[in-house]
């Protein structure tokens, strides 16, 4: 697995991603996903290619996560959890080299959101979001 950037290039592919996802479409702007907006945005990258897209934002003392998932025929819900299973991990460095104390995402995917609870222990909390507060030693 390894990050690359997201550039102009992957706007063709993140537009058709978001046309056939169906709680994306109509709502994102391809743009938005590439690298140098939020905090940080990239591509996911597996050993068959580009599996996600991510933008993490800075929300209050959380760190947000937003996936751009592709279709179930271009990328299996397989590549997706190993891939979620590799990354979510990282995204606990990432928020305490910001200080900041817990992660969040935002979701109406009963898939993503079961798979957060169970893999990671996110709870809900309001307006589909689903949080997980780190540990304080």
């Amino acid at each position: 697995m390894k990050l690359t950037p997201s550039t102009e290039q992957d706007v063709e592919q993140l537009t058709e991603w978001i046309k056939a996802d169906e709680y994306h479409k109509d709502v994102l702007n391809p743009h938005w996903w590439l690298t140098g907006n939020g905090l940080l945005s990239f591509r996911l990258e597996d050993s068959k290619g580009v599996a996600m897209y991510v933008r993490l934002d800075r929300d209050e003392d959380l760190l947000r996560m937003n996936f751009q998932f592709a279709p179930p025929e271009v990328v299996s819900k397989m590549r997706v959890a190993r891939t979620l299973l590799w990354i979510v991990p990282k995204m606990r460095v990432i928020a305490d080299q910001n200080q900041l104390k817990g992660l969040i995402f935002r979701s109406r995917s009963p898939n993503l959101v079961t798979f957060g609870q169970v893999a990671f222990s996110f709870v809900p909390v309001e307006n589909n979001d689903y949080k997980l507060m780190f540990e304080v030693n």
